[in-house]
């Protein structure tokens, strides 16, 4: 028989219970707060649907009281897109096995949605125990990170520089489609993975890309604007300007490298052409048979073609570091004292010197002076060219220089650009189009492109451009004029091309629509139309007044005879009473009707003899360009070429401009019906502007044609005229009439003996 416990073992047993309770109390509470306390949802539920126990988590993410939450099926808390999953969970949960990690949304008190990250055990008494996060917040970074990816991508895919990024290996990462297209492969994906030896660049080509990387990754530096050349898939081989800088992780060390090339094989061929065009410069230069001087403002000579040292005789230390003047004569030094100055101000100068050689021998020259500016526009340095011959010739050279500049893409682009999204809502906008406009960025990002306030103006406007944006999203370009609404109510006319953004499947995914202002340039054609057609009149009716008064000239003589002729047979009717008095009477119409018709020529000739008198300064440059403009049906039609040679550095005049373009429009065609009429397989007409020794514009028209007789060159200008089987011979008179009205003259070079030569001279405008 077992022997009963002692009374102080009892007791002992009692105290342990109780602590026991106690600590399984205390762990309870404990328990219980971490329950509530924690951040994430915990819960409780049956596989009936329902909530047992849930945290004040729930309550504080999703809003809804706690009540509410165990007295609802869950499901109605789910999204509806998201009840199809959550229902196949929980009939993995109801076999028992765990749910490691699913995602859906649930509904909050505000109707809003989060979205939530399960976990979730089932127990062996048909519970299920589960946990949940709100990533809601992660979401939405992982949405916005997609989209700029693909705005990314997207931007990457349109530009036009090959952009590349590589490992420590050099081994391609990634890369946009400019690359891929110039390797011969269908896309970025197929560069992924390779080397530069893997593509079609030549085996020395490559082994450069590699030592660039190398050199980039090694130092941690960028190198930019490497010149390098590229043989492409095609097989053609193009220049190419290249940046690469280093991808540092934290610590600074470079992990891969990031690269930039644009073609600039056009620019490189432009740069080679104008080394060569320096190189013949400098032949020319040299073996120029006159005496050409490079010299500063102040007149030190700082360079000589060869020319100078072979026909003075001056060795070159004697003229180098020489002021020019010291080779002039006395004479020609007061000269050069009366135009060098004023050469800063025309930038060109011509004058007549005597040049004093080694030996003493004085050489006739005719000097030209051009002003060569710097960079900076400033005139630093003169070109002098002195020429021992009595002919004038004239030579210009010409030599421009241009820079390729790499277009910005949106804020800085002088274009109306914005990004849509198929749909036709506005994403983004550059600054240029916003201040056209006149709206702010936050006004109108996330707008229905067709309800922006510059398409408000007209319903037809915004249907066409619901039209365009449904086009674009098939994928088609759409490129049509548009009226936009800009600030302060103006309508202003736009070049508007809308086009599409695919990705690599071909779905259209941006669209990006630009507008160029032409609202200028079409009011200028319109101009410009309108400037021809009044050209064309005036030319009409000069031609016709000229022709008119000719013809009055030559009609009056006998219109006076007759009124004689009638006067004298009034006379001797009126003497013989036998004369019957009808005749009388109809010769005596007849000398009043004679009359008549002299007033008429009379007030004719004098209503022709008015001409507009509008004069206004003007550069004769800028003129000419659309007198060749206007002739140019003429032009084509009779095979001929036209040269312009300007040449009067901007130099004003004060002209009346229709009647100035008439002598031109004159002499030209008297130039063109030359060349026609003597059937010159390759007629040349050479329009060259410049100025005179007397200070004057002076203005020649030259053709290469059969020339003018001697016979008849003393009287062009006569009205009346010509040497050609058609015409009325008045167009060189009524010229010559223009230029002497405008205190000017009007010649024609009478020894010129290939082709004809007519010019004119206009008095600088004070």
């Amino acid at each position: 028989m077992a022997e009963k416990p002692s009374y102080e073992a009892l007791q002992k047993q009692i105290r342990e219970l109780e602590a026991d309770k106690v600590h399984l109390s205390t762990q309870h509470d404990a328990l219980n707060n971490l329950f509530n306390l924690s951040l994430d949802m915990l819960c409780m539920a049956d596989l009936d649907g329902y909530f047992r126990i849930v945290n004040s988590a729930f309550e504080n993410i999703l809003g809804h009281s706690r009540q509410v939450l165990l007295e609802t099926p869950f499901m109605e808390f789910v999204h509806p897109d998201d009840k199809a999953a959550t229902t196949e969970a929980m009939m993995v949960l109801a076999t028992g096995e765990p749910v490691a990690y699913f995602e859906n949304r649930y509904r909050c008190s505000d109707g809003s949605y989060k979205w939530l990250a399960w976990t979730s055990a089932p127990t062996s008494e048909g519970h299920l125990y589960a946990i949940a996060r709100d990533i809601t917040s992660q979401k939405d970074l992982q949405d916005d990170l997609k989209r700029q990816n693909d705005l990314l991508t997207s931007i990457l895919s349109n530009v036009p520089a090959a952009v590349f990024w590589k490992d420590r290996n050099s081994v391609y990462l990634g890369a946009n489609e400019k690359i891929a297209r110039d390797a011969g492969l269908q896309g970025p994906d197929e560069l992924v993975g390779k080397t530069d030896y893997d593509l079609s660049w030549a085996r020395e080509q490559a082994d450069f890309y590699r030592e660039c990387d190398r050199r980039v990754m090694d130092s941690g530096e960028p190198m930019l604007n490497i010149e390098e050349t590229q043989k492409q898939a095609d097989g053609k081989e193009v220049s190419l300007l290249t940046s690469k800088v280093p991808l540092l992780d934290e610590s600074g060390r470079a992990y891969g490298m990031l690269g930039i090339y644009m073609d600039i094989t056009r620019r490189v061929q432009a740069e080679n052409t104008l080394k060569r065009s320096e190189a013949r410069l400098q032949t020319l230069f040299d073996s120029a048979v006159e005496f050409i001087f490079v010299i500063d403002p102040e007149g030190t000579i700082l360079k000589a073609n060869r020319h100078v040292y072979q026909q003075s005789g001056y060795e070159e230390d004697e003229v180098l570091g020489e002021n020019i003047k010291t080779f002039f004569s006395d004479a020609s030094k007061e000269i050069c004292d009366c135009n060098f100055p004023g050469l800063r101000e025309r930038g060109y100068n011509r004058a007549d010197i005597e040049f004093v050689c080694r030996d003493g021998r004085v050489i006739q020259m005719e000097c030209s002076a051009t002003a060569v500016p710097d960079e900076n526009g400033e005139f630093t340095t003169f070109l002098i060219v002195q020429r021992d011959v009595t002919d004038r010739k004239r030579a210009e050279t010409a030599l421009a220089h241009s820079e390729q500049q790499f277009r910005t893409i949106f804020n800085s682009s002088f274009q109306l650009i914005g990004i849509l999204d198929p749909g036709g809502i506005l994403l983004d906008a550059n600054q240029t189009a916003l201040d056209v406009v006149g709206v702010k960025r936050e006004d109108v990002i996330g707008m229905d492109f067709w309800d922006i306030y510059c398409w408000s103006y007209s319903a037809e406007v915004r249907e066409r451009l619901k039209a365009a944006i449904s086009e674009a999203r098939e994928g088609k370009p759409v490129r049509y004029e548009e009226e936009l609404l800009t600030s302060g109510d103006m309508l202003r006319t736009i070049d508007f091309t809308l086009k599409p953004v695919m990705d690599q499947q071909g779905k259209t995914v941006l669209l990006i629509p630009e507008g160029r202002d032409i609202t200028d340039l079409k009011r200028a054609e319109e101009d410009r139309q309108r400037h021809h057609q009044d050209i064309a009149h005036v030319v009409r009716l000069s031609t016709a007044g000229e022709m008119a008064s000719g013809m009055a000239h030559e009609l009056n003589q006998p219109l006076t005879a007759l009124v004689s002729y009638c006067d004298t047979a009034m006379s001797l009717l009126k003497t013989k009473s036998s004369a019957p008095q009808e005749l009388v009477e109809i010769l005596g119409r007849a000398s009043e009707q004679a009359h008549r018709a002299g007033d008429i020529i009379r007030h004719l000739r004098e209503f022709v003899g008015k001409s507009s008198n509008h004069r206004e300064p003007l550069d004769i440059d800028r003129i000419i360009p659309g007198v060749i403009e206007f002739l140019k049906h003429e032009v084509q039609k009779s095979n001929v070429t036209i040269e312009f040679r300007p040449g009067c550095q901007a130099r004003e005049v004060r002209i009346d401009k229709i009647q100035i373009e008439q002598v031109l429009i004159n002499l030209v065609r008297n130039s063109l019906e030359a060349l026609g009429g003597a059937n010159i397989p390759e007629g040349q007409v050479v329009i060259q502007t410049d100025l005179s020794a007397n200070d004057m514009v002076e203005v020649t028209v030259a053709d290469n044609g059969p020339g003018i007789g001697a016979e008849i060159v003393d009287t062009l200008f006569d009205p009346f005229q010509t040497d050609k089987d058609s015409g009325m011979g008045i167009g060189l008179s009524l010229s010559r009439a223009i230029v002497e009205a405008h205190d000017g003259k009007l010649w024609v070079d009478k020894g010129r003996h290939n082709g004809a030569l007519f010019g004119f001279q206009l008095p600088v405008s004070k």
